[in-house]
């Protein structure tokens, strides 16, 4: 997954996190609200005599504190104000709360972009590396005689080549017998896939993939190495009665 739709993906889920908290702040809030009640009732004034207000004040019962409020020291007052623009905020962010689905809506959609995006690039295919053969004109498998090319190569010491050769060898011996059609443009899958016999198969899919890892990885190997190698490939021949030519 790239940078940019990390960032994208966690940018979206911020917002919606941030609204739904501020929604249930403001939701919390509102249920302690006192709601005034308008209701028809009479009220009825009385006036009491100052005289009786001084009496009351003598009593233990109704000495309130009547001394002036302390001052708000500087700090109080910032802490104010961060409260009230906090909820100035909280109440300007509400809107979040009706957008969280547009913005869940959007990020599913993208998402759907993105799998469809890479499922068409092959990244839920099966995983199978597709790798043309690449002839020249006087290297057909059908014609040409592949002992001849492996003794060269062996002779030079050029033994990536001689596998490929080996391989070149046994699509030879199987177009030969009808196991597959050859065709300048087919892949090693699609041989495998016209392979019926299921032994057959299976052998031949591993000398390709052992085949691919050498001559198209560049994997670098040695005398031991190919003799390892050209052992597998004179087994699989030898499942044919039939000589290669």
């Amino acid at each position: 997954m790239s940078k940019f739709l990390k960032i994208v993906i966690l940018n979206c889920w911020f917002l919606i996190f941030s609204g739904t908290m501020l929604y249930a702040s403001q939701t919390n809030t509102a249920s302690d609200t006192l709601i005034l009640d308008k209701g028809q009732v009479k009220t009825y004034k009385k006036d009491i005599s100052k005289d009786r207000i001084k009496e009351y004040r003598q009593l233990k019962d109704f000495n309130y504190d009547l001394s002036e409020p302390e001052s708000v020291n500087i700090f109080e007052r910032i802490q104010l104000m961060v409260q009230r623009w906090l909820a100035f905020i909280s109440k300007s962010l509400g809107v979040i709360w009706y957008l969280r689905y547009i913005l869940i809506g959007g990020l599913i959609l993208f998402l759907i972009f993105i799998i469809v995006k890479s499922n068409s690039s092959g990244l839920f295919k099966p995983h199978q590396k597709i790798i043309p053969i690449q002839f020249t004109d006087n290297m057909n498998p059908e014609t040409v005689n592949w002992e001849e090319e492996i003794a060269k190569a062996l002779k030079n010491k050029e033994y990536r080549l001689a596998v490929r050769y080996q391989f070149l060898a046994s699509l030879k011996t199987l177009s030969k017998l009808d196991f597959i059609i050859w065709k300048s443009e087919k892949t090693n899958y699609d041989y495998i896939l016209e392979i019926k016999d299921t032994n057959i198969k299976t052998e031949f899919s591993e000398l390709s993939a052992l085949y691919e890892a050498i001559w198209y990885g560049n994997f670098p190997i040695v005398q031991e190495d190919y003799t390892s190698i050209g052992n597998d490939f004179e087994r699989f021949n030898s499942m044919f009665n039939t000589n290669r030519k």
